[in-house]
């Protein structure tokens, strides 16, 4: 296989929750904000199609009888959330809830009537949220002035679809694994032996790549740990805090391969509604200005994006057409047959090889999803086949490797609007799915019964206390303990 990305050292991954691609960046480009400068691949001939983003011809219906043909009120997309929390409450994003938002009424189908309409009835009906408008207030750039910025001096991707049409673990073992092993899912309750499959972390250690997972939390053992018992035997010396990133990063020693999770429990900095996103773009600065200051910045490529759209609205169908990863996947659970996407989520690469205001797309017939990460770093370390994983989704998949376009480095650093002060997020709000899988991980890596840890655990307060308390789960080796 070819080398790629040959002027870059090392890779870095920063995996937020639960936004999808025209709720963050929707608004980026198109009208007083412009167009971008270049698309990837080049176009042979004629334009590129333009960037995929929001137009005020979008909308929703609000009630289910706009799919009877009844006369039915109907909700535009906004220029603009009328609060960076939002949506409050949170929607939902399990493979049933999803199906509906994209599909509406009727089952899944490549030819579909209703395509992404049934996003406002999904959340109302499921939520109860007396404004159900919520799910169509994407964030403009003004709203959102870090990642914003990133994207437009760097590169974002607007085709770029989570693995899986559903919640965090199956699509988060899509970027680790290749594979969410047949599950659609979280869990009931979420149990890390039904993810007992190696890594790309197993792989680069086992092929004499260095590697690290950073965790911007004191408290809750790392996500990335939690899920996969393969990675047990790495807790002392791969897995380390967001000073610890700070400080590699200032020392000119991050590994090849480093991987960035925000807090998503104490002081959530997640982005996972109704978190405020504020805290998230806080976070961005923060690696941001990390990266862009280290002495190694000009080997560097840092990869922005977000597990998977969290109920939020998007309007472009995933495609059809994905690979099944795995035996366990044809089919997986409640039958589906990992043979589409899920939703467009943002994906921004940043790296002073790349030109100033790219937009990049597959340069292969397969799409983008969250199995490119993988394929990337295969084919940037020159991993064999035969030490790869598995994964025939990874295998498949389109790489980054048209990236960087520049020979030169470039010397121009932009300046990144300070995005402002987040709300605090009420600790008596109900605990999310995300918490509510880390404590009944974290149950079963001791031994416990999950069912009864997670019979305390209600609001995002009862699972702070669940980790405050001396049980174990902050002092084992390999959450994060220094």
């Amino acid at each position: 296989m070819p080398q790629i990305l040959k002027q870059i050292e090392h890779i870095i991954v920063v995996m937020l929750e639960n936004r999808s691609f025209d709720n963050m960046c929707g608004w980026l480009y198109g009208g007083a904000q412009g167009a971008p400068k270049t698309y990837l691949p080049a176009s042979a001939g004629g334009q590129p199609d333009p960037y995929e983003g929001l137009n005020d011809q979008l909308f929703n219906p609000v009630d289910a009888g706009y799919f009877e043909g009844k006369p039915s009120q109907t909700y535009p997309v906004f220029p603009h959330a009328n609060a960076t929390d939002m949506p409050n409450p949170d929607p939902k994003e399990d493979y049933p809830n999803v199906n509906y938002q994209l599909f509406g009424p009727d089952p899944p189908s490549q030819n579909p009537r209703w395509k992404n309409l049934g996003f406002v009835i999904n959340y109302e009906t499921v939520t109860g949220a007396n404004i159900p408008v919520q799910i169509m207030e994407p964030f403009s750039p003004e709203q959102v002035p870090v990642i914003s910025t990133l994207a437009k001096s760097f590169a974002v991707c607007d085709r770029w679809y989570s693995s899986v049409p559903t919640d965090t673990w199956p699509n988060r073992a899509f970027v680790h694994a290749g594979t969410s092993n047949g599950n659609v899912i979280n869990g009931n309750p979420p149990n890390p032996f039904d993810w007992n499959v190696d890594t790309i972390f197993n792989v680069l250690e086992s092929t004499g790549n260095s590697w690290k997972v950073y965790c911007d939390t004191t408290l809750t053992p790392s996500l990335t740990y939690s899920m996969f018992p393969k990675l047990w035997p790495y807790a002392l010396n791969r897995f380390a805090h967001f000073d610890d990133f700070e400080a590699d990063c200032r020392k000119g020693a991050l590994p090849q391969y480093s991987f960035l999770e925000p807090s998503f429990v104490e002081n959530p900095n997640d982005e996972h509604p109704p978190h405020d996103v504020l805290a998230g773009e806080q976070f961005l600065l923060d690696i941001w200005t990390a990266v862009s200051t280290s002495p190694q910045w000009n080997q560097t490529l840092l990869l922005i994006t977000y597990d998977e759209h969290g109920g939020t609205y998007d309007h472009v169908m995933p495609p059809w057409g994905a690979t099944p990863p795995d035996a366990k996947s044809s089919p997986g659970q409640q039958g589906f047959g990992f043979d589409r996407f899920g939703v467009r989520v943002p994906m921004v690469a940043v790296s002073p090889s790349i030109q100033e205001g790219t937009v990049f797309r597959s340069d292969s017939a397969v799409p983008y999803d969250h199995a490119s990460i993988p394929a990337t770093l295969r084919d940037w370390l020159n991993i064999p086949d035969s030490k790869m994983l598995p994964s025939l989704r990874v295998r498949n998949a389109p790489t980054l490797g048209q990236l960087l376009t520049l020979t030169k480095p470039r010397a121009d650093l932009p300046t990144i609007p300070s995005p402002g002060v987040a709300k605090q997020t009420a600790t008596l709000l109900p605990a999310n799915s995300l918490q509510r899988s880390l404590v009944s991980a974290d149950a079963i890596r001791q031994g416990k019964d999950p069912h009864v840890a997670l019979s305390n655990v209600v609001t995002k307060k009862d699972a702070i206390e669940y980790f405050s308390r001396p049980h174990g789960s902050g002092t084992v080796p390999g959450p994060i303990s220094k």
